[in-house]
């Protein structure tokens, strides 16, 4: 009989079981992890660089049907909590405006370190052994049955398949009678319908990027990288979470790119006038290249059928103003795609009114616990699905600790 049993040893199990060692070193901990390697997900996340967690930590920063939830979330826990976390771990962080990394730049090493304290906390881990059911007390695989008081699923949810997402967390909630709210690719590249984007692939430029769905106005600032059929960066999958579950008429256009968020529309037509007066012998396409890469340069033109080698003295009031409005304000109709492949986490999960939300206890299911991704629960970039998985998993164990 084990005290605990954890399915999954992403970063909210692990997190989970340290925590409870921590608590009470006398507590007798399995992990069961489908996956061949531990922490896949973690290793990967960041870039390889392991964003843990965020300076900014407020209501803006989740996405969940229960909005009460989020707001008494951010009330109850802070940033710090993860960084204590971390630090004990042997894990010290460091600010890079605002966004907390590990010292070594490593989201390998970190998964390492969880790993190597696992074990030696007496944590038992065992992986290529995945959960088929929940019985009572006993957590059921192919191959065998564990008895345990408690037992926490951290399994993660479907998205990042090749780093072992899967549906399984899913079917354990299924099987067990839990209700879910629907699920959706969250944090992924927005695809668009624009055949002439492929001009412009590879692109990164700064801007804004807003989102205006019927009467919603959502906003973010950084780098947009242009792909062949869709828009990435950390400023388009932010905005992806906010896609999900309209339809294809109130998307249409509903995507504003401005390119040059440092000018108003004013002051970008005043400067290319001013332009066109200096430099009048000068074509249009090399006037753009002064302040835009030479590929979206192509893309603006073919795409508003301006030819760039005319003349600046011969371009026309209505093409100039076609050129400001179209780099103040370039328009996209967002395509909904059902793939998790790209998906950096899942929209949705285990609904917030199943579980005791300061404990993470199931109400139906005492001694059953629900915490990370697969929960209702979703961060944006910038470390907050991390703090949220060690946030949940803490949570958890320190409830179960001393039962």
């Amino acid at each position: 009989m084990y005290d605990l049993v954890i399915i999954g040893a992403g970063v909210s199990g692990l997190a989970a079981a340290i925590s409870a060692k921590w608590e009470n070193p006398q507590l007798n901990i399995l992990i069961l992890e489908k996956q061949s390697k531990c922490g896949r997900k973690l290793s990967a996340s960041g870039n390889g660089k392991c964003n843990v967690t965020n300076e900014v930590f407020d209501e803006d920063c989740y996405h969940s049907s229960a909005k009460g939830f989020i707001a008494d979330f951010v009330k109850e826990h802070s940033n710090s909590e993860v960084i204590d976390f971390f630090n004990k771990c042997g894990i010290p962080l460091y600010d890079d405006k605002g966004y907390y990394y590990p010292i070594s730049n490593q989201a390998k090493q970190v998964t390492y370190k969880l790993l190597d304290l696992c074990s030696r906390l007496g944590v038992e881990i065992i992986t290529d052994n995945e959960v088929t059911g929940i019985k009572d007390k006993t957590v059921v695989t192919k191959d065998r049955e564990y008895m345990s008081r408690n037992v926490i699923i951290a399994c993660g949810s479907n998205a990042w398949d090749k780093l072992g997402g899967s549906s399984s967390g899913y079917d354990l909630i299924n099987k067990l009678g839990i209700s879910m709210t629907n699920i959706a690719p969250g944090l992924t590249p927005i695809y668009v319908t624009d055949d002439k984007l492929k001009h412009a692939k590879g692109v990164r430029i700064n801007g804004t990027a807003t989102l205006h769905i019927n009467d919603s106005v959502i906003r973010e600032s950084g780098q947009i990288q242009i792909n062949e059929d869709n828009l990435s960066g950390i400023a388009m999958i932010n905005l992806s979470c906010y896609i999900a579950g309209y339809d294809k008429e109130s998307l249409e256009s509903s995507l504003w790119l401005d390119v040059m968020p440092a000018f108003t529309w004013d002051e970008l037509k005043e400067y290319i006038t001013k332009e066109i007066t200096n430099n009048n012998n000068e074509k249009v396409r090399t006037m753009l290249e002064g302040f835009l890469p030479s590929a979206f340069v192509d893309y603006l033109l073919s795409r508003i059928s301006i030819n760039g080698d005319i003349l600046l003295e011969k371009l026309s009031e209505k093409q100039l103003n076609k050129i400001t409005s179209n780099i103040k304000k370039l328009t996209f109709t967002p395509v909904l795609q059902s793939d998790y492949s790209r998906a950096q986490v899942s929209l949705g999960g285990v609904a917030v009114s199943e579980i005791n939300t300061k404990t993470f206890e199931c109400i139906k299911h005492p001694g059953l616990y629900v915490v990370g991704e697969l929960l209702d629960m979703t961060g944006k970039c910038g470390g907050y699905n991390i703090s949220f998985a060690v946030l949940s998993g803490m949570a958890a164990a320190k409830d179960i600790a001393f039962k």
